[in-house]
């Protein structure tokens, strides 16, 4: 039963990864997916997915700071994306059990360089290549089901924003915003 409920805070973050990738802002899109991350987290804590749950709570960290780049000059200093990995690697360090701890770290490194780059075009590329693959790959072992959706749906949604804004048209200013 624990794994039902688990899967359907999922698909609420699935919901949520939906709207995300069709708002036309990066800071609409940061704001939307840290609500989504919260019900993600609360999936891996019901599985007992550590790692995940860790790694989504630095993802939310860093989606809310993201919010904040262009008001507090600080946060664009290009050291400010390793940083923010910084405690998901001492983590990952710290609570080794094996090379699956390497996927939510991943996901959450490549996605926090591909969005601190400000560029719509960047972030959707580190999602499609990395982000998403890693997190259906943790989620698929850790028995996450609603996180597998919730990837298939982001990979599916990114592509349709592509189709929607054009490749080149992602490379809009107004998408930074």
């Amino acid at each position: 039963m624990i794994h039902i409920i688990a899967n359907g805070f999922g698909v609420l973050s699935t919901l949520c990864f939906i709207a995300s990738f069709q708002v036309k802002s990066n800071k609409g899109l940061y704001i939307i997916q840290s609500v989504a991350n919260v019900f993600y987290g609360i999936q891996f804590f019901m599985l007992g997915a550590v790692g995940g749950l860790f790694n989504m709570g630095m993802q939310i960290v860093r989606n809310l700071l993201l919010c904040r780049k262009e008001e507090w000059k600080w946060l664009q200093h290009p050291a400010m994306a390793p940083l923010i990995c910084t405690p998901s690697l001492i983590y990952m360090i710290a609570t080794w059990t094996g090379p699956l701890d390497l996927l939510p770290f991943i996901a959450m490194t490549v996605g926090t360089f591909g969005y601190w780059t400000n560029s719509a075009k960047k972030l959707r590329l580190a999602e499609l290549a990395c982000v998403s693959p890693a997190w259906m790959t943790y989620d698929l072992i850790e028995g996450a089901y609603g996180g597998v959706l919730n990837e298939l749906v982001i990979l599916a949604a990114i592509v349709f924003s592509i189709i929607r804004f054009g490749w080149k048209g992602l490379d809009d200013p107004s998408f930074a915003n």
